[in-house]
């Protein structure tokens, strides 16, 4: 080459041919980085540069070689470049890696895999952030979801395979496909299919935590809640005692799929993450009863619960449970004497306007309320609409959650 060579450019070169030749994964994803320190000092000593084909051509691959041309450039225009436009050659530039992976064998350049999947998340939320398009995760998932289709291909045994690297991906997948305006299923019914290989011993601990965060997550949207306690609590233990921010993290969601079932947490738990000023306020409105100021701590952090994506699922599946407690602590008043089972109308619709703080409340509102308690077997009992009382089940009148209807296992 000529004087005008770029020396950090031709070296990258030279070293990414050395490493895909002796199929050196590690080596590449050292060259390959997207984190913003290092794009930024890289790009600077880049920026002279105005075609990046003349250091390539010493490339024997052709695909790999675009790849790192694209790349280079990707680097070397990011600081000033919009993030949109950036973002669209970050795509680019993983749509070639995709066709590099769908060409070799074997799981060596997972590395690679790990950081292209990690960027696509952090550019997509970059550009959402700026802009509030949630196209920026649409091109994202669809190109995470080839990646996981080319891993999941791979047939040889999977502790030598590209399978490696499918439960990270699908639980970067399963992540995104949360933020996209598509149906949830839509990227992530593939995520789905790498549970079947979740126990294999060849992942990761820290792959099966994160894969199962995430998992969790999704099922919670989609109201399957013990699924979503399955896979949670599991993320929570497995997940180390050190890494104090992500079990609060996944104890946020934990939380709200264990209140539907009825689980509550400790006051000792939710102080050591850090968790009792908002959370510790609405077990104690649960526990009590408290239907009206259980909605309005609800409503004075809906920020914060929109943004876990667990807003509606709290305000809509914990209704009927509250008033389901409202009850219990209502016959306890009463006692528990064989005319304590004869709950009347008057005393429950009094109870029932005090726990929602709806004095507007009539008898129809409150025996529709009662109606979808007895029909999901939250309560077992009878009622008598003409003698204008609730006759509860001498045995066990108020079933565990835990084991109470169908519709709550969904």
């Amino acid at each position: 080459m000529d004087e005008d060579v770029n020396p950090v450019a031709s070296a990258f070169v030279n070293s990414a041919q050395e490493a895909f030749m002796f199929e050196n994964g590690e080596a590449l994803a050292k060259l390959f980085v997207f984190n913003e320190q290092t794009v930024d000092i890289l790009g600077s000593k880049l920026s002279t540069v105005d075609d990046f084909d003349q250091y390539v051509i010493i490339v024997s691959d052709p695909i790999f070689a675009q790849f790192t041309a694209t790349y280079l450039r990707f680097v070397r225009d990011k600081p000033s470049q919009s993030p949109e436009d950036s973002h669209k050659i970050l795509c680019k530039t993983t749509e070639l890696f995709i066709a590099i992976l769908n060409s070799v064998q074997g799981p060596w350049l997972l590395p690679v895999v790990r950081s292209i999947a990690l960027a696509q998340c952090a550019s997509a939320q970059t550009v959402h952030s700026l802009t509030g398009d949630s196209g920026a995760f649409t091109q994202s998932a669809s190109l995470l979801l080839r990646l996981l289709i080319d891993l999941l291909s791979d047939n040889s045994p999977i502790e030598s395979s590209k399978k490696l690297g499918a439960l990270f991906v699908a639980g970067l997948l399963l992540r995104i496909s949360l933020r996209t305006n598509a149906a949830p299923g839509a990227y992530a019914s593939k995520a789905l299919e790498v549970k079947s290989l979740w126990d294999t011993p060849a992942f990761s601990r820290r792959d099966r935590a994160s894969y199962s965060f995430w998992l969790g997550r999704y099922y919670l949207v989609c109201y399957y809640v013990d699924l979503a306690r399955e896979q949670l609590e599991y993320a929570f233990n497995a997940c180390p005692g050190w890494h104090y921010h992500n079990k609060r993290v996944i104890l946020r969601h934990l939380f709200v799929a264990n209140m539907i079932r009825g689980r509550l947490p400790s006051v000792r738990l939710l102080e050591k993450y850090d968790m009792e000023p908002v959370y510790g306020e609405l077990v104690q409105h649960f526990r009590k009863g408290n239907l009206a100021g259980f909605q309005q701590a609800l409503a004075d952090n809906m920020d914060l619960f929109r943004s876990q994506g667990n807003f509606l699922i709290l305000l809509e599946r914990t209704k009927l449970l509250i008033y389901r407690n409202v009850l219990q602590r209502l016959r306890q008043i009463v006692g528990r004497s064989e005319r304590s089972k004869v709950i009347s109308y008057r005393d429950m619709l009094a109870a029932f306007r005090v726990a929602s703080q709806d004095p507007e409340m009539d008898v129809f509102e409150m025996e529709s309320i009662l109606s979808s308690l007895i029909s999901q077997k939250i309560v077992r009992g009878f009622m008598f609409h003409h003698q204008k009382s609730l006759n509860l089940s001498q045995k066990d009148p108020f079933p565990s959650i835990m084991n109470a209807g169908k519709f709550m296992r969904r």
